[in-house]
């Protein structure tokens, strides 16, 4: 017993540093709030500490959090701790990650990354152009960054080598840095682009701020994406180049070699009625409004119909292979933000912050603290699902004191959110990323800055401007 507290000395260090700090503040700063209140703030802060910075597995963790939020009273009845669960967003993740696994089954990827490799004809220059503006796009087709990584990431090392560049060459940095910073970014485009923009969208419905239809959404938000990945790209490029003075373009000889030594596969027997059928399921999501059809249900279908005994392409043990320690994560958040919202939390937070604001600031300077809280309040979290169902009550809440658009506002958090990746576990693509070495740690932490502070910029210009 006693190896086992000197070993976990840090640990408990940090747990009498949170409950010592709690005990103090309630006497004191959490005095005037309400004993629910307090006690929800406290499970706030265990949870971010519990989901960023704790050894514990997320799925106890997140089982600890339900917990204490019953043991402590946080909600009335013990059922109110799981309303997370209730939610269809976090189902749609459920759905879309199952339908991202059997494309990539049937050879979707090979598909596209073939698609491409045409398109470029082996010359890095015109990949160079081109592949921000794929990263984009391709989320309305392939609704997985993590699958859109793996993708081609094995094509830009290919290109690489055959051009006989080093490992850490301009091309394989700056074609790295596509496909994990903007491509966890270009999410966004849709809002059944990924995980982390249906939970947006479905906080927006829920808190009855927009309920745009498929179209529309990327109308709301392709031509800030456009200008963040362009003005990105630019950036980050001219930066790799004077860190990395190495010529990129493919030589002839290598380009034929390139040609001619194109990847062949056979396609999956069932790969055309895969996409015929992920086809349907977005111009069901396109021409269908989703207050009379629900976002959720043409997945649901789409799923139904690969799982039929002629097909077989949803099994158990496809089900199995699902992060599920990720849904009780997601769920656990999703109860938080939500007893937030309904016990007064978050409007008690947003007060707070309103104090710290001078009363002539305009509203330019206002937004722009606003966005400063919410990447103090992102770099907590270890994932952007999670921190958005936290934030986003607690920045609606911020709109009704200041004169910004709650519609503004929304899309402005969203952007922030999921634009702050300053670490490589904000995104899984960008943690894949740093574990191939071709940036050096200084390198990581410039293009994080670089792209993190251009989407912020981005978002606010657009909120006053755009949205």
């Amino acid at each position: 017993m006693l190896d086992i507290l000197k070993s976990n000395r840090a640990m408990l260090m940090i747990w009498a540093v949170m409950i010592g700090g709690f005990i103090v503040a309630k006497q004191t700063v959490l005095e005037p709030l309400a004993s629910n209140q307090q006690y929800t703030l406290l499970v706030l802060v265990i949870a971010i500490y519990l989901w960023t910075l704790s050894t514990m597995p997320q799925g106890a963790a997140s089982i600890f959090v339900l917990a204490l939020m019953i043991a402590l009273g946080v909600v009335d009845e013990p059922d109110q701790a799981f309303q997370g669960f209730l939610t269809s967003g976090l189902y749609f993740i459920v759905l879309l990650s199952l339908i991202s696994q059997v494309l990539v089954t049937v050879g979707l990827d090979q598909t596209i990354a073939s698609w491409f490799q045409r398109f470029s004809g082996g010359h890095l220059g015109r990949i160079i152009i081109s592949l921000p503006i794929l990263m984009i796009l391709l989320p309305i087709f392939l609704p997985s960054a993590v699958a859109r990584y793996k993708i081609l990431a094995p094509l830009i090392t290919k290109m690489n080598e055959f051009n006989g560049l080093g490992h850490d060459s301009l091309f394989h940095k700056f074609g790295l840095f596509v496909i994990s910073f903007l491509n966890q970014k270009g999410t966004f485009i849709v809002f059944t682009g990924g995980g982390f923009s249906v939970i947006a969208y479905q906080l927006m419905v829920e808190y009855g701020v927009v309920n745009a239809q498929w179209l529309e959404w990327i109308g709301i938000m392709a031509p800030p994406l456009m200008v963040m990945a362009v003005l990105s790209s630019i950036f980050v490029w001219l930066y790799l180049k004077a860190k990395t003075d190495v010529p990129y373009e493919m030589t002839e000889t290598n380009n034929r070699s390139f040609n001619q030594n194109e990847s062949k596969y056979n396609r999956h027997p069932q790969f055309k009625i895969v996409v015929l059928a992920f086809v349907a399921m977005v111009l069901a999501w396109i021409v269908t409004d989703p207050e009379a059809v629900p976002i959720i249900l043409p997945p649901m279908a789409m799923i139904v119909f690969l799982a039929l005994p002629g097909i077989g392409l949803v099994d158990n043990q496809l089900i199995r292979q699902f992060d599920w320690e990720t849904f009780l994560l997601l769920g656990t958040s999703f109860s938080l933000g939500f007893i937030m919202a309904d016990n007064g939390t978050a409007d008690v937070i947003a007060q707070g912050l309103l104090q710290l604001v001078p009363s002539d600031f305009n509203s330019v300077l206002m937004v722009g603290l606003i966005v400063l809280f919410i990447i103090l309040l992102r770099l907590m979290f270890t994932n952007g699902s999670s921190a958005i169902v936290v934030i986003f009550p607690i920045v609606m809440s911020y709109a009704d004191y200041v004169n910004v658009s709650h519609v503004a506002l929304a899309f402005l958090t969203m952007m922030v959110v999921g634009g702050t990746i300053l670490i490589p576990i904000h995104a899984p693509t960008t943690y894949y990323a740093s574990q191939t070495g071709i940036f050096s740690k200084g390198e990581q932490w410039i293009v994080a800055l670089i792209s993190t502070s251009v989407t912020a910029l981005v978002a606010i210009l657009a909120a006053f401007f755009y949205w």
